[in-house]
């Protein structure tokens, strides 16, 4: 390659970031009203939309995290896919009607409520380290004055 040079891009993804987590936010926002809602729009219950976005927040921000800080999200996500394999939000039960047996899904009251609990909490961590990596704040850094850049 010899004296060959690279030259550097203007293209800065930094807005399509901000995109993204603004997006994610606002569907968390959305479903936040009634997480055991189905919403069609967005393929699934608000439950799982939400950690889904979640998710996306959190691969997000891993590239600004220490590994302190990346152990203990992946604890996070653990803990909520562990919780949901042993400690499911519905529940198939039969019950005997006058037509036979009927399939019926109910809510595990108690398990949804600490589920919601554990999203909250891991929501406001994922928030603290949003805030602490800077993409919640407008600053300029750059000398030439150019926050994107």
């Amino acid at each position: 390659m010899g004296d060959e040079a690279i030259s550097v891009s203007g293209y800065n993804e930094a807005s399509y970031k901000m995109l993204r987590l603004h997006e994610s936010q606002r569907r968390i926002s959305f479903v936040n009203q009634d997480l055991l809602t189905f919403y069609p729009e967005l393929g699934g219950y608000g439950f799982n939309i939400k950690i889904t976005e979640l998710g996306n927040l959190r691969q997000e921000v891993w590239g600004k995290l220490d590994e302190k800080n990346k152990k203990k999200l992946t604890k996070w996500r653990k803990l909520v896919d562990s919780f949901l394999e042993y400690k499911p939000i519905h529940e198939i039960k039969s019950i005997v009607v006058m037509e036979g047996e009927k399939k019926q899904k109910t809510v595990n009251k108690e398990n949804f409520k600490a589920l919601r609990e554990i999203l909250e909490l891991t929501h406001s961590y994922i928030n603290e380290l949003l805030e602490a990596a800077g993409y919640s704040t407008f600053t300029m850094d750059d000398d030439d004055g150019d926050p994107y850049n």
